[in-house]
């Protein structure tokens, strides 16, 4: 007689063989991104999956030594071939041989874009003409080729070599430019790569970076900048007028801005708001070395722009004087914004001043009205604010994941550090325990991934304070400026790290940071 355990059906064992074609092809974009050996380990898996894994594979070539060498067709020939047959996509750095990148870009059949990223300061002897020298013309005119250039070195040059940016590149593919970090000797005329600009009327992406108060372009009647969806600016001198920015300058397309390190009251004097109603993302840092500080007539230019114009922000990056800027222009983005960071000018570089702090009826107004927000980042004095519960606050954000917050160093310039004493990592602890306790009452189905705590105007190139009596702690191993980070690991843990920075100043490097006590310090 037959029991019910034996009449109990077998249970289904499930296979990557059971999904559709189309699903598989999916999984496998997810997981180049992630990890490529993988990949290729699933392709050895079965016949089937090979066939669906290749094409997924082959669609992005970053090229290398061995594949543009002379022998590659014979070493090879499997990838060669596939290559001519699924890639679409190419990525070449400057330093590789021109001829092995020519024969593998010709064998390519359908090229939509090649991304060509210079990796020396200075353009080398001998392929001063690159990328156009390896891009065939008819291969791109046919297959309407996209190019993006990346690390472009920013040089001035006259005489015979004023048209070398624009013989390079080829103007009738850019469609994205980002130059490179600047490298001494800076140039303080932009004609090179104004005439490169111009003549790119393809171009979409445009990333300018300089140093210092930075310089600008001087336009002449007739000349007008093509319609930019993505423009980042970094020490750029911005005095055009007005009528100078109609007649030169297309923000009509507009959909990201970044100004760092530029007079952000002078662009918004000049640039007409309803064509920055498409933007999804600004992000403005007015860190400039300008004598007329208008930072305060900044940031009420920059809530009327956030508050009446822009339709819909994604991401929304400023520092500015947060007391001058009313949370309705923010609250208007509620349906779309994920990202927010807004921070003061006056930040925690000296530890006896107080940074405006928003109050945590404010934090907790922004939970209410940003469902959306899943990365946050403000200022946290805690002589200003109530710290629990600003806190808390911060974890009624339905969807906050990732929380930067940045505090001042509880140290004193002239107190006694006593060996094995870290008041600033207790004190980030503290907040660490907080953070987790209360998104585990308020929030327990969105945990953390990311919390950092950024004590004392902490920079990844850091320059340390100037008094004497900082410099003399420094030389003992303690500074005012620490950066502390739990994130959850690729098990689902939580892990606790300090981040180190580059010292720009200062011989004495940063100490280790003390390992905590997982089991304790963060249950």
């Amino acid at each position: 007689m037959a029991t019910a355990s034996s009449l109990r059906a077998a249970p289904q064992k499930w296979s990557l063989n059971d999904l559709s074609s189309e699903l598989l092809a999916l999984i496998f974009e997810q997981l180049r991104e992630i990890d490529e050996r993988a990949l290729a380990a699933a392709r050895c898996l079965s016949r089937r999956l090979e066939a669906i894994a290749t094409p997924v594979t082959y669609r992005t070539l970053c090229l290398n030594e061995r594949i543009v060498a002379l022998d590659a067709d014979s070493r090879y020939p499997n990838l060669l071939r596939n290559v001519s047959t699924y890639t679409n996509h190419v990525i070449a750095r400057s330093d590789l041989d021109p001829d092995g990148i020519r024969r593998v870009l010709d064998k390519v059949q359908r090229l939509k874009t090649v991304r060509w990223r210079y990796v020396d300061a200075e353009f080398r002897s001998g392929r001063l003409w690159l990328p156009s020298d390896v891009l065939n013309p008819q291969q791109t005119r046919f297959n309407g080729t996209k190019l993006f250039v990346e690390d472009l070195p920013l040089r001035e040059f006259e005489g015979q070599l004023r048209d070398t940016y624009i013989r390079a590149i080829p103007t009738d593919l850019l469609v994205s430019l980002k130059l490179a970090s600047p490298a001494p000797p800076l140039t303080t005329r932009l004609n090179s790569l104004k005439q490169l600009l111009l003549l790119s009327r393809r171009l979409e992406t445009f990333h300018y970076e300089d140093r210092g108060q930075g310089t600008n372009f001087k336009f002449t009647e007739g000349e007008r900048m093509p319609p930019l969806k993505d423009l980042v600016l970094k020490s750029y001198d911005w005095n055009h007028s007005k009528e100078d920015t109609r007649a030169y300058w297309d923000f009509t397309q507009l959909e990201s801005l970044d100004l760092i390190s530029v007079p952000v009251f002078n662009f918004l004097s000049a640039v007409d708001f309803p064509h920055l109603a498409g933007l999804r993302r600004l992000h403005c840092e007015d860190f400039s070395a300008h004598l007329v500080d208008k930072r305060q007539e900044a940031t009420g230019g920059l809530y009327l722009l956030v508050a009446n114009h822009i339709r819909a922000l994604q991401i929304l990056s400023v520092t500015c004087h947060i007391q001058l800027f009313p949370l309705d222009g923010i609250l208007r983005h509620g349906a779309s914004l994920q990202v927010l960071r807004f921070r003061d000018h006056v930040g925690f570089g000296e530890e006896d001043r107080r940074c405006p702090t928003l109050w945590a009826e404010d934090i907790a107004t922004l939970a209410q009205g940003l469902p959306y927000v899943h990365t946050l980042e403000v200022d946290m004095d805690v002589a200003l604010c109530d710290p629990p519960e600003f806190l808390r606050a911060i974890c009624r954000f339905r969807s906050l994941q990732t929380i930067t917050l940045h505090v001042q160093t509880v140290l004193h310039p002239l107190e006694v550090v006593h060996p094995g004493m870290d008041r600033d990592y207790d004190a980030a602890l503290r907040t660490f325990q907080s953070l987790l306790r209360e998104k585990q009452l308020a929030r327990p189905d969105v945990p953390w991934k990311q919390i950092t705590i950024n004590v004392g105007g902490w920079r990844k190139v850091m320059v340390r304070r100037f008094s004497a009596a900082w410099r003399r702690q420094n030389e003992n191993g303690v500074y005012a400026e620490r950066c502390f980070v739990l994130e959850r690991n690729e098990y689902g843990q939580m892990a606790y790290r300090e981040e180190m920075s580059v010292e720009g100043r200062s011989s004495t490097p940063t100490p280790d940071p003390p390992t905590p006590n997982m089991e304790t310090d963060y249950e």
